[in-house]
């Protein structure tokens, strides 16, 4: 087929070789039911692109970069589709990716950010038809659940980047039914053992142990308890970022599965309980649809759901549905760069009643209102438009919505964010090998604002911490010195794995005990006796900065700290003293007595001072005796000619 393309001539039979590329029953191209293989973020092996250009004949390029230059000379070319032999096939924007072996697609242009990533489709997806739907996406092409997150071949790696968007303290029960039990080995917690594990969503801990929601959201996690004690600690688990790709309101999806009941919930069904159906959805890798449904509760996608979504798959115009979310997984810091994107949040709806809001001129589309926006430094990350009228929220500003306006809301967050690597803390385990130790201490459930407000609170627990880590580890507490070197102090933070305010980062360095090691280290401070001296220090120093249970997590840095000069100054300026005394009685010594100074006793003279020994009647064993030897004097000889009289 590829050679009868190539042969083809003319305006006529370049038509003709485009519909060719479908054969009489329309299955020779099909849509992938497989994940593509991703080559440099950029290009999908094993698919094409079509309908090719017409009037635009294939070529031969001998590369795949040879093929988008090929593509950038001529106009209205959008996509590129090379196969190994050298084949070159150019395609436009109405194109879109099919299987085809030895193939290999990709863009005109590639972006740091694979297109899949940072696209979302228009108003025309879902469509009837599973190619309707793949038109619906700018780059022809439904992206696949969990394709934005790193591989090692079909295993999904850990992304390193987890936030708690969920505990008790903010509506969570923790009666979930569909859960399994862990054991929590020496060094973890259970917190610690759901955060390695890329499908586990929701953890629970209570008197019967540890309790963990792999590969679902949860099931009816809001059911009442039985024994209030029964769950003392619950937390909801995001790994990576969720972004927005579609509303689902006033829509139906098929396929989802219901994760609690309406009656179950305890708030308000029209915002509190929207919202924990929201977070239940963006815990879970493998949710990418959650609805709300009005008087039933929380359905969300477990993996049911077909792809690619189509209009076979769901019922349009169901007021029941009065929220809902077609959403994507990605894992932040896969090497892309940061890039700025406009997520809609609602629609038919304006900020009102509001001073900070800004008008915008000149505006005849969404983009243009977004672009404008952006550039304008009295407009915060808020904006709302029709196509034509455009508003911005200033930074700082509330939006008050009102609802059946006709404007579209939107926010600017970050499509990917540039995850640092951890400079200390980052290990459960401390390192072997090292004499000192960087440390990291989150207390989750004590608010850093309130302590930092109170600086007799701040400072009287910078020394309370100190004192407590000396006696959990028993080094001296002049051992534990914090990010600037001062000693019997720490430093207090705000914790870097939450953004908001109910945790507090603990960060100091400690020297090793001469009597211990590093799984000493790790035991004493994972302790329950240690972890109890925090609560108890907090409790002392600034009882109003606990908003919650108070849960303790101990992390090692990799790399040894150095040692503070105040811990270095005093034995250096001991060892100096010493030294200069030294020096001092030699000079001294060579002043007085010459450097042929002789020892006699009070009792006999020497013969010859100038050989340097001193000799008696009875030999030199009495000179040398002990009590001859605290009779000796220096002096310095006055000549060479001694008498032995």
């Amino acid at each position: 087929m590829e050679r009868l393309t190539v042969a083809l001539l003319g305006t006529g039979l370049a038509a003709l070789a485009a519909s060719v590329d479908v054969n009489e029953s329309g299955k020779k191209y099909q849509l992938p039911i497989t994940q593509p293989v991703v080559i440099d973020n950029c290009f999908y092996r094993d698919m094409r692109y079509f309908p090719t250009m017409l009037l635009v004949l294939p070529s031969h390029e001998e590369s795949l970069v040879a093929c988008q230059q090929r593509c950038i000379t001529v106009e209205g070319c959008r996509y590129i589709s090379w196969w190994g032999t050298g084949h070159c096939v150019l395609s436009g924007a109405d194109a879109y990716l099919v299987e085809d072996v030895f193939a290999m697609a990709g863009p005109v242009h590639c972006t740091p950010v694979l297109a899949s990533c940072r696209e979302r489709p228009s108003s025309s997806f879902p469509g009837a038809t599973g190619i309707e739907s793949a038109k619906a996406w700018p780059s022809g092409y439904v992206p696949f659940p969990m394709e934005c997150w790193p591989r090692s071949g079909s295993v999904l790696k850990h992304c390193g980047k987890e936030e708690v968007i969920q505990d008790v303290s903010s509506g969570l029960v923790g009666a979930c039914q569909n859960m399994e039990q862990l054991t929590v080995p020496l060094y973890e917690t259970c917190h610690s053992l759901c955060s390695k594990k890329n499908f586990c969503s929701i953890y629970v801990e209570n008197q019967t142990g540890c309790f963990i929601g792999e590969m679902t959201a949860g099931l009816n996690c809001f059911s009442p308890l039985r024994n209030p004690e029964a769950a003392y600690h619950a937390g909801r688990l995001m790994h990576g970022a969720v972004r927005v790709l579609q509303d689902l309101r006033d829509t139906q999806v098929f396929g989802l599965t219901q994760v609690f009941l309406e009656r179950d919930c305890p708030g308000n069904p029209r915002s509190s309980c929207v919202e924990y159906c929201r977070l239940s959805c963006y815990s879970s890798l493998q949710c990418n649809f959650w609805q709300y449904y009005l008087g039933s509760g929380c359905w969300v996608d477990e993996g049911n759901v077909l792809h690619p979504l189509t209009n076979a798959q769901l019922r349009r115009g169901w007021d029941v549905a009065i929220a809902g979310e077609y959403i994507q997984h990605f894992c932040p810091g896969l090497g892309w760069t940061p890039a700025k994107e406009w997520t809609m949040t609602a629609r038919d709806t304006i900020c009102s009643k509001s001073s900070k809001v800004k008008e915008l001129s000149h505006v005849s589309s969404v983009l243009g209102c977004q672009a404008q926006a952006q550039r304008n430094e009295d407009c915060g990350k808020t904006t709302f438009t029709n196509g034509t009228a455009c508003f911005c929220l200033r930074p700082g500003g509330l939006c008050e919505r009102e609802h059946f306006i006709g404007f579209d809301l939107y926010e600017r967050n970050d499509l990917v964010e540039a995850v640092q690597p951890a400079a200390h803390a980052s290990l459960f385990k401390a390192p072997e090998g090292l004499g000192a130790f960087h440390v990291e201490i989150t207390l989750r459930g004590v608010s850093y604002e309130r302590i930092v407000a109170s600086k007799s609170a701040s400072d009287e627990l910078r020394r309370s911490f100190a004192l407590d880590v000396a006696e959990a580890t028993g080094v001296s507490s002049s051992s534990v010195w914090n990010d600037q070197g001062d000693t019997r102090e720490v430093s207090l933070a705000r914790s870097s794995g939450n953004e908001g305010d109910d945790s507090l980062s603990i960060k100091f360095n400690m020297q090793l005990p001469g009597h211990g090691s590093a799984d000493t280290v790790t035991r004493d401070l994972n302790s329950i006796t240690f972890q109890a001296g925090l609560r108890d220090s907090v409790q002392a120093a600034a009882p109003d900065s606990i908003t919650g249970p108070v849960e303790v997590f101990t992390a090692f840095g990799d790399q040894e700290p150095g040692i503070p000069f105040s811990r270095v100054w005093i034995p250096l300026l001991l060892g100096v003293l010493v030294c200069s005394a030294v020096v001092f009685c030699f000079i001294y010594g060579l002043q007085r007595h010459g450097p042929n100074g002789i020892c006699m006793d009070e009792d006999f003279n020497c013969r010859d001072p100038l050989d340097g020994f001193c000799d008696t009647d009875s030999g030199d064993e009495k000179m040398r005796s002990p009590k001859s030897l605290r009779q000796k004097r220096w002096f310095r000889p006055q000549s060479r000619n001694v008498t032995t009289a």
